[in-house]
């Protein structure tokens, strides 16, 4: 499981500032906040996501098989076994080496240079007059705002006169720069007849759908004369909303105004006709909207509801509708409207969907009724903290992410039912984050010990430090504080909420040849706990211990490696060393060189096979040259490594092959992801790095000495049926004769 999911495990801790609200009356004041565990950050890197195509049951279970560690361990020995294997057999069923042919080579070095070629960057050439500058420049001049920009202009009122099928609107219009004034938009059903600005006949733009008009700097009046028709319905869309309406209309009736406010973008007219009977109805069947409310019930601390109205029909045009608050809920915000218990929603015609928050009273129970269908559709959702629980009856759940969903059916009661767990014992304390760094040296080890420490209430805390320590200086949220050890003890002052604290100490323990991390006692749950423990560069890492995230000398693993390649070396290649031969010449090269050791191996075997050769006469002397010319090069080059392995291994320093957790020789990190309060402890086995110089020193004496012998068993074995052959001449080439003798005189 991943940090992130133990942290929502985690998070019915509840942190002081989110508890300080009111609410806090409803919690038993004798009892702490508790500050729960640390939280955990962590991530090793083996995150499993499982998941379900189909439904699932509560009766369903699910059970992991997880393979313990020496297991793990059991088949990675066994893959590498394996994978060794099949590379063996592989090699084995290969030729040795294959040569390319040269016009193989030739044209994969022509399609090389055509690839480069065509990769190659082209150069182009751009004008440089006028620059970027100056175009922006430009631009900026063309284009400039007025200051009064993006309110230069308001319509202070609109006055609406409808009289049989005729619509007259006056707008009062303050302009506060030269503007282009868009004009209200209407639906099919008016036909515009004619426009004036100040009592003269005004010209009308277009800018895409909307009518505009030029207005110059000032107070005008703007007057629009439509014609409505037959229609007994109409809309205007006013995308400059004015601040009054007023309407006066005979057999007509104006809605989207309140109190001479306009409710949304669009007002609607309606035409009013007279029965029978002397009474006033509306000319057309009027559908009311249709929409779908979402109330969201937030239970924390405080209570709110998060409301969502979807609209559903019409599709377009504006509408207002008002709808019921649940018993204690306050709307919040200057634009909610309510009346009577209810809210008044308008929508304008490109809003899809209103959404507002109310706080909510708290109470033990809550009943939600869903409406008829004629009405709306409700959808009921609860989220609640820890701090509640929750018992619903009478609607069934729907699916749902986070909380509780309910999607009733027309007249169904949910039945709710509020109470908070009893409260348990715990601390107020936590810490999510230890970080334990350790310098030491001859004398003595300076430590760091960081804490990102979590309170829900202030106080002091005292925390055990290792015998001896020495305060030297220390700092919460990176401003100093005045701190004082007593009794082996720290006072650390606590204020509520997350603080970051740094304290740096002198403990009397220096280089040893068993090293460990100082010991903290925090006496409260922590998390994410890191420890650092820097060693002097003149130590030889043997071995190290701690908490399971940390550094390994895998050395010793390999060590075992090298006694199984000795014995085998012993028993089946073709030379005179033993098995402590073979052994100590490893020893001399695991800390510094596997790839020297393996060399050295490679020359010791083939110069045991050239001992157990012996070359035919038939034998051309070109190839046997060239072996044994091979052969002398690769013993020239194994005595310099061997040479050059004892000012290595005397001058530098072993590579112990320490790993794990971004860890080095002289740098070793552990980590452990939660505690009990005692930090958990890291160490580490060295010696001086003298130790290791002797052993080199030794294992070169020794070298020395065997190496002589093992020179004159190769120089045999290069030897052996002969060292160098002459090239023989072609058939049918005559010997020329040797030049007789001269005699000499007696007395020559």
């Amino acid at each position: 499981m991943s940090a992130a999911k133990l942290a929502k495990l985690d998070s019915i801790a509840v942190s002081a500032n989110a508890l300080s609200g009111p609410g806090l009356a409803d919690f038993d004041s004798r009892s702490p906040i508790q500050a729960g565990a640390g939280t955990p950050n962590w991530d090793q890197g083996n995150n499993y996501q499982l998941g379900w195509s189909g439904p699932v049951s509560a009766e369903q279970t699910t059970r992991l098989l997880i393979a313990p560690r020496w297991l793990v361990r059991l088949l990675r020995v066994a893959m590498v076994a394996l994978l060794a294997a099949l590379l063996a057999k592989l090699l084995a069923s290969l030729r040795p080496w294959r040569v390319a042919r040269p016009a193989a080579r030739g044209a994969n070095a022509a399609g090389a240079l055509l690839l480069a070629i065509a990769l190659l960057p082209s150069v182009s050439h751009a004008q440089n007059l006028p620059d970027q500058r100056l175009l922006d420049q430009l631009k900026a001049r063309l284009t400039e705002a007025p200051k009064c920009a993006p309110d230069c202009a308001a319509v202070a009122q609109a006055q609406l006169k409808a009289s049989g099928d005729a619509l007259e609107v006056a707008l009062d219009v303050n302009a506060g720069a030269t503007v282009a004034l868009p004009l209200p938009q209407p639906d099919a059903a008016l036909q515009w007849l004619d426009a004036s600005v100040d009592g003269h006949p005004a010209v009308l733009a277009r800018d895409d759908d909307t009518a505009v008009l030029r207005l110059d700097r000032g107070v005008h009046r703007i007057g629009l004369r439509y014609r409505i028709g037959a229609a007994d319905s109409a809309s205007l869309r006013f995308a400059l909303r004015p601040q009054r309406v007023a309407f006066s209309g005979q057999g007509w009736s104006l809605d989207g105004v309140d109190a001479g406010r306009m409710l949304g973008d669009s007002l609607a007219l309606q035409r009013v006709r007279v029965d029978d009977n002397g009474k006033q109805a509306l000319a057309a069947q009027d559908f009311p909207p249709y929409v779908r409310l979402t109330r969201r019930l937030l239970l924390g601390v405080d209570w709110q509801v998060e409301n969502t109205v979807e609209r559903i029909a019409p599709a377009d045009g504006s509408f207002s509708l008002s709808l019921p608050l649940l018993p204690g809920e306050h709307p919040q915000g200057d634009g909610a409207l309510v009346k009577n218990g209810r809210i008044d929603v308008t929508f304008n015609t490109s809003s899809r969907q209103m959404r507002w928050t109310s706080r909510l009273d708290h109470a033990t129970k809550l009943a939600l009724t869903a409406p008829a269908l004629g009405e709306r559709a409700e959808v009921w959702e609860v989220v609640a903290a820890p701090m509640w629980h929750v018992d619903a009856q009478g609607v069934p759940t729907s699916a749902s992410d986070d909380g509780l969903r309910f999607q009733p059916l027309p007249g169904e009661t949910l039945q709710l039912g509020f109470s908070q767990p009893v409260a348990i014992d715990g601390g107020s304390l936590a810490f999510d984050a230890v970080d334990v760094q350790a310098d030491t040296g001859e004398r003595s080890t300076e430590t760091t010990l960081a804490l990102t420490a979590r309170s829900t209430r202030g106080g002091e805390h005292a925390i055990a430090l290792p015998a001896g320590a020495q305060l030297l200086a220390a700092s919460r949220d990176d401003a100093p504080v005045n701190l004082a050890v007593r009794n082996g003890k720290l006072g650390l002052p606590l204020l509520p909420g997350s603080h970051y604290y740094r304290i740096r100490l002198r403990v009397p323990q220096g280089v040893a040849t068993r090293i460990v991390t100082p010991s903290f006692a925090l006496d409260a749950p922590v998390a994410n706990i890191s420890s650092e423990l820097h060693l002097p560069q003149d130590r030889w890492v043997l071995w190290t211990w701690g908490p399971t995230t940390g550094p390994a000398v895998t050395y010793w693993s390999q060590l075992v490696v090298l006694l199984l390649v000795a014995w085998l070396l012993a028993r089946y290649a073709p030379t005179p060393l033993r098995f402590r031969h073979w052994l100590l010449l490893g020893l001399g090269f695991s800390a510094f060189a596997w790839g020297a050791f393996a060399l050295v191996v490679a020359w010791l075997i083939l110069t045991g096979l050239r001992a157990r050769w012996t070359p035919a006469e038939k034998l051309p002397a070109m190839r046997f040259n060239l072996v044994q010319l091979g052969l002398a090069l690769l013993t020239v080059v194994a005595l310099a490594v061997l040479v050059a392995a004892v000012p290595k291994g005397l001058l530098g320093v072993p590579d112990m092959h320490v790993v794990g957790n971004g860890s080095h020789a002289w740098r070793l990190r552990w980590f452990a992801d939660q505690g009990n309060g005692v930090l958990p402890v890291g160490g580490v086995l060295s010696v001086s790095l003298w130790f290791y110089k002797l052993a080199i020193l030794a294992w070169a004496l020794w070298l020395a000495f065997t190496l002589i012998g093992w020179l004159q068993w190769a120089f045999a074995a290069w030897t052996h049926g002969g060292y160098w052959r002459k090239r023989e001449p072609k058939a049918g080439t005559p010997v020329p004769p040797l030049p007789p003798a001269k005699e000499q005189s007696p007395g020559g």
